[in-house]
């Protein structure tokens, strides 16, 4: 349905594959066709796999041509993550008497992406901004999604440990040392009510962007973890002290880059200050399928302890990104 007779142009969801590679392909940053191509090879594999849904790659079309993408995507925990819009670098030249159109279309965009979410049950959407990119993010600060905060991406590079054959494969198990501290996989009998239990208990007063803290559900974002790349059981850990549970410690592994996410890092409230998540870390790393192997994570830059933590054993700083949020539940 058209958004306004005076423009050609309407906002659906794309339609078929050919539309969605179209769209996606405005969306990706490369501009080499050969890079382009395969960044937009790895993001059907992730369909494939059930690990990205296109359900909600909305586009602005005259229905010849694709002049504008933007993604949503609704995560088990409820979190609409928002992939920003694209332009068609070619198209502002077919409107130069409108200056206004483009931020229009990006705007009706973004209204239909909240309607969706809703409809979804989302309780937040979600983006980040290029730090530099302050032209993006006081669009959406004009458009209710304001920032509430910095993400930092941090890197660990590999040692110069010979490669494993294969990274998801233990080479060597975890020394767990007479330290009192051990990381237990959650294939040794962990069930999912437990483990959701504690995950829920790390988010209390948690340093990691605490304007979000109420939204969380810990059972659904078991589920969300578990689709950030490839989920292998025995890189889930929960972190024991004394032979209590006093946080969790997950990595997942991408195949596209070779590298692994530590995608979570959780301590109780009553075992912080201990020295525990650093000493975790550390034993995590006596893995060589992990210590041969980049390393990467996001973290809120307001958590100076989580930073220290991470770089005190070898991470440094890759990006900053802008959070930008807007609560709907």
């Amino acid at each position: 349905m058209q958004e306004n007779p005076e423009n050609p142009w309407e906002i659906r969801p794309a339609r078929n594959p050919r539309e969605q590679r179209q769209a996606l392909s405005l969306m990706i940053s490369e501009n080499e066709p050969e890079a382009k191509e395969r960044e937009l090879e790895k993001i059907f594999a992730s369909v494939r796999k059930g690990q990205l849904d296109l359900t909600h790659l909305l586009i602005a079309t005259t229905g010849r041509n694709i002049l504008a993408a933007q993604l949503m995507i609704a995560q088990q925990d409820k979190t609409a993550i928002l992939w920003p819009a694209a332009i068609d670098p070619a198209f502002p030249g077919e409107a130069p008497n409108n200056p206004h159109l483009l931020e229009s279309i990006q705007e009706t965009l973004l209204k239909k992406t909240i309607l969706l979410a809703q409809k979804e049950a989302c309780v937040q959407i979600q983006t980040t901004v290029e730090h530099d990119d302050t032209t993006r993010s006081a669009f959406y600060e004009r458009n209710g999604l304001p920032a509430i905060g910095e993400l930092l991406y941090m890197q660990r590079p590999a040692s110069r440990c010979p490669p494993t054959d294969n990274p998801c494969e233990s080479r060597t198990d975890l020394e767990q040392t007479e330290d009192a501290l051990k990381l237990v996989p959650v294939t040794e009998g962990i069930s999912d009510e437990f483990l959701g239990e504690l995950l829920q208990g790390t988010y209390i007063e948690s340093a990691d962007f605490p304007e979000l803290q109420h939204n969380h559900d810990a059972y659904r974002s078991l589920l969300t973890h578990r689709l950030q790349g490839e989920y292998h059981p025995k890189h889930w850990f929960v972190i024991k002290q004394n032979e209590t549970a006093a946080g969790v410690l997950f990595f997942s592994w991408h195949p596209d880059i070779e590298q692994w996410e530590l995608t979570y890092l959780g301590i109780l409230p009553e075992f912080r200050g201990k020295g525990i998540a650093g000493k975790a870390i550390g034993k995590s790393f006596q893995d060589s399928s992990r210590n041969n192997n980049p390393v990467f994570l996001g973290v809120d830059s307001r958590n100076h302890y989580a930073i220290k933590v991470y770089e005190s054993h070898g991470f440094v700083l890759l990006s900053r990104q802008r959070v930008h949020v807007l609560l709907t539940g």
